[in-house]
């Protein structure tokens, strides 16, 4: 019942809608754009599952348990839900994220994906400030989605 439940709230995603913003802050579509973020830093922060690998800028970034290698599976209406974190020129990790988990994976459109102790991280569309987890441990285009930890494993509480 309750995993029914996440279904549903975790469903196909609302439309974006774009708001007028500071020219310090990108507008509310750009967040969610599989697009290479200028900074894709790879930091810890800490969230009632524990701590978690997010961005630069505190965004909570999952993994697709069905991908057991370094290789995406999500495309199409999966990538619109759970958009690929794409890497920049320039990537680095926290000092207490371990640099040698930290690699990347080449998308079939030739982009360059982040993976984290060989797992291809994602965004969820709908957390849409950093901090926000709202599509924890569901099961969605044939895998489980999680939050990940310093470790680079999947949290499976919800």
């Amino acid at each position: 019942m309750a995993l029914s439940f996440l279904l549903f709230a975790c469903g196909a995603p609302q439309p974006v809608a774009v708001a007028s913003h500071s020219p310090s802050t990108a507008p509310a579509a750009a967040q969610f754009s599989p697009t290479p973020s200028t900074q894709p830093v790879l930091k810890v922060a800490g969230s009632r599952y524990g701590d978690i690998i997010v961005d630069g800028s505190g965004r909570a970034l999952y993994l697709f348990d069905i991908e057991r290698e370094p290789v995406a599976r999500c495309y199409d209406a999966c990538a619109s839900s759970w958009p690929p974190m794409l890497a920049a020129t320039s990537t680095s990790v926290a000092d207490e994220l371990d640099q040698s988990l930290f690699a990347t994976t080449v998308r079939r459109d030739g982009s360059r994906q982040v993976t984290y102790n060989r797992h291809p991280l994602y965004y969820y569309v709908g957390d849409r400030a950093p901090g926000e987890i709202k599509c924890q441990a569901v099961f969605e285009y044939g895998g489980g989605w999680y939050v990940v930890d310093p470790r680079g494993t999947r949290i499976t509480r919800t």
